[in-house]
């Protein structure tokens, strides 16, 4: 740890010298504003490397995700908003304040009961505020999939029970008739919202399974580049391009995901 602790000090003294007069130009003119994006994209990548279980590549994400948070830091630092070993002090004392179980005295039986706790401290850390607010605090930046899936878990746990679901069957069967009944290309704007609506309900009724339709999503997105690599496989043994792609084909696209 000791070593770890000496390479993050020349970090902050690498980070200090591309933001220093003579350091690098771009660096010097970013902001919070700007850097976002960039963070945003570092966590992409990391989470990329992770589920294709490359170690190396992790390790890069990892360390260029660190660079970035460390990069925002300071620039808020500059504004004299924050330093970095505040940073550091209060993402520690969270943790230990949220687990009790291990730095207090509180007992536990299950991981389970270690996350009702963790919601307990938490709301017990924050002033009481009207549900509404609380589910706007969830983050807009976040993919929509995975924000609805955050809300819908933070709206059943304020109800402390289940949506019903025979009111969301209701909804997503009178959702999908008009998405279907509707020429698509001919009422683009009145469909919009419907499918919108749709996906909310999906993430909402596969919700009590523990489904989160954000990583669902993306493994069919995944399994379906896959095919299209096998279908486009065979079109060049069979000296065809997608031009000449049959009903058959373009079916299989579909069925093997």
């Amino acid at each position: 740890m000791a070593e770890a602790g000496k390479e993050f000090e020349k970090l902050l003294d690498l980070i200090a010298q591309l933001r220093g007069e003579d350091g690098c130009p771009w660096d010097r003119e970013q902001t919070p504003a700007t850097i976002k994006r960039y963070l945003l994209e570092e966590v992409y990548e990391l989470v990329d490397a992770v589920d294709h279980r490359a170690p190396d590549q992790v390790a890069e994400e990892l360390g260029d995700l660190i660079f970035m948070a460390i990069f925002l830091a300071r620039l808020y630092g500059e504004q004299d908003q924050f330093q970095m070993e505040q940073v550091l002090q209060r993402v520690g004392e969270k943790m230990v304040r949220r687990h009790p179980h291990v730095f207090g005295d509180r007992k536990v039986d299950s991981a389970r009961q270690v996350k009702l706790n963790w919601e307990e401290i938490k709301r017990q850390e924050k002033p009481q505020e009207p549900l509404g607010a609380l589910l706007c605090e969830i983050p807009r930046a976040l993919p929509a999939l995975m924000r609805s899936y955050r809300t819908l878990s933070r709206l059943g746990r304020s109800l402390r029970r289940p949506l019903h679901q025979d009111i969301l069957v209701s909804e997503l069967r009178q959702s999908f008739s008009m998405l279907l009944e509707q020429n698509v290309q001919d009422n683009q704007l009145s469909l919009a919202p419907v499918l919108g609506k749709l996906l909310l309900l999906l993430v909402a009724f596969t919700l009590p399974a523990g489904i989160r339709a954000e990583e669902e999503l993306t493994k069919s997105l995944e399994r379906f580049c896959q095919q299209v690599g096998k279908v486009e496989g065979n079109l060049v043994e069979e000296g065809e391009n997608w031009q000449e792609l049959s009903e058959a084909e373009e079916r299989s696209l579909w069925e093997k995901i």
